[in-house]
């Protein structure tokens, strides 16, 4: 072959020809046909990889192995397709083709590997159960206001209701039902969501937009699994790169919700390695997040990534990784804020925390807080940090099951130091053996640990010799 000449290569029904040289096979020519045509209808890419259930579906295949995979792909090493297909496993994908390869290859594909074209999108879908649509309204109804654990009751009644063989509709109360558990520090659940949400995603009948999309949020959301229960930062970003962004730009949502974990993700690893140029890129991800939710007007994202950023801020300077924030605390408040009027997580108690926090670490006044609180329209009662903290706890305490086990443990344990600081020391001793009851509840690992070691050491140092 010329420079500048094409390879031809023929996928047959048993065997992947070019000339001089061929392989006998049957599931090969399939897979490249199938990775071909998802190409040319802009998949196949490195921004947007094909997995394995989608070459399954395009093959229309009861099942698709992962040893399958292996074998198949393992046959084009040593021929003029080696370094063809890409993929971050070679045995469960997802897969891309290579642009420079793929450039220098001219192909003939038998008619008879033509991956049939879905069914076009018509009428005939079915009107969707009256109770399917008014649970699933109620449930997000309450998912925005944080109430998570009646919004996931409704999904059980939505649930309940599906119309049967109306995958779309399932995976719609199984990506909430996600959401959900991620937020209320459910691991296990949210895994058990996913294991069910991506064998929906199998689905044959799934048009390839709707797989990709729930594909994208479903990896999103193992994302926050990495980070948030298993603290693997590093492999939160790794499976944050993997997505595609594309899809940021259509859903601001989404975008907001991704930024904010790469920010907070690149924000641990930046401490943990003493990285300023990563804690820059942090800070420059929750920036975006927050453009996102504010330009789209989306107030729970807003008050989340917000909240984020001032925490961020705050532990940044902290680590000596980034200069003194005096904005830190105004946006900060300007979350709460956000709560207070649109009547969001009323049950959680993350800002708060993070409050808390600042102010201990500060020494801040309680009337300096306050002042800069009324600005902004939010109204701090009380006469210091630890009644408004009581204030709190009470206002969360008829549905205090609803707030994660580590969210209680660290909010009764930051009450007791300020408790502290203005000289109770008898709720300061009271409210640490309340934080010791909830450490008890978080699963045995380096959290719970630290906080029974910092619980312990101020024991220690309040009691009496």
């Amino acid at each position: 072959m010329q420079a500048g000449e094409s390879l031809t290569i023929e996928l047959q029904p048993t065997a992947v020809c070019w000339p001089g040289g061929r392989i006998g096979a049957r599931l090969l020519p399939r897979l490249l046909a199938a990775l071909l045509q998802a190409h040319a209808e802009g998949g196949a890419r490195a921004d947007r990889p094909c997995d394995r259930a989608e070459l399954r579906a395009r093959l229309q295949l009861p099942e698709l192995h992962r040893t399958q995979l292996w074998r198949a792909w393992g046959r084009l090493a040593g021929t003029p397709l080696a370094g063809l297909v890409q993929a971050q496993a070679l045995s469960s994908g997802p897969y891309w083709l290579d642009a420079g390869c793929l450039a220098q290859l001219a192909w003939r594909v038998d008619a008879a590997l033509a991956v049939p074209a879905p069914a076009p999108a018509s009428a005939a879908l079915p009107l969707l159960p009256m109770a399917y649509v008014e649970a699933l309204a109620r449930a997000d109804h309450l998912l925005d206001r944080g109430a998570l654990y009646p919004a996931r009751a409704c999904l059980a009644e939505a649930a309940a209701s599906l119309p049967a063989g109306d995958t779309g509709a399932a995976l719609a109360v199984l990506e909430r039902q996600a959401r959900i558990a991620r937020r209320l520090g459910d691991w296990a659940g949210l895994q058990r969501s996913l294991r069910t949400l991506r064998a929906r995603l199998a689905d044959a009948g799934l048009d390839a937009p709707t797989r990709h999309a729930y594909t994208q949020r479903a990896a999103l959301l193992d994302a926050w699994h990495c980070l948030a229960s298993l603290g693997h930062a590093d492999a939160a970003l790794q499976r944050l790169a993997a997505l595609d962004q594309r899809l940021w730009a259509a859903d601001p949502v989404l975008q907001a919700d991704a930024l904010n974990l790469r920010g907070l993700a690149r924000r641990d690893v930046a401490l943990a390695r003493g990285d300023a140029a990563l804690a820059h890129a942090a800070l420059d991800d929750l920036a975006a997040a927050l453009r996102a939710a504010t330009l789209a007007g989306v107030a729970d994202a807003l008050q989340v990534v917000s909240a984020n950023l001032a925490n961020t801020l705050h532990r940044l300077e902290e680590g000596g990784l980034a200069p003194p924030a005096p904005d830190a605390l105004r946006w900060l408040l300007l979350s709460e804020a956000v709560c207070a009027r649109r009547g969001l997580a009323p049950h959680s108690l993350l800002g708060a925390i993070f409050l808390l926090n600042m102010a201990d670490r500060h020494a801040l006044r309680f009337a300096q807080v306050a002042a800069l609180a009324a600005e902004v329209g939010l109204d701090l009662a009380g006469e210091g940090f630890a009644a408004w903290a009581a204030a709190r706890w009470a206002q969360c305490r008829p549905l205090l099951a609803q707030v994660p086990a580590e969210q209680r443990c660290a909010f009764v344990l930051l009450w007791s130091r300020h408790a502290e600081r203005e000289g109770d020391l008898y709720t300061a001793l009271e409210l640490l053996g309340q934080a010791r009851h909830h450490a008890r509840k978080l699963r045995a690992g380096p959290r719970r640990t630290r906080y029974e070691a910092e619980i312990a050491a101020t024991q220690a140092r309040l009691s009496p010799p």
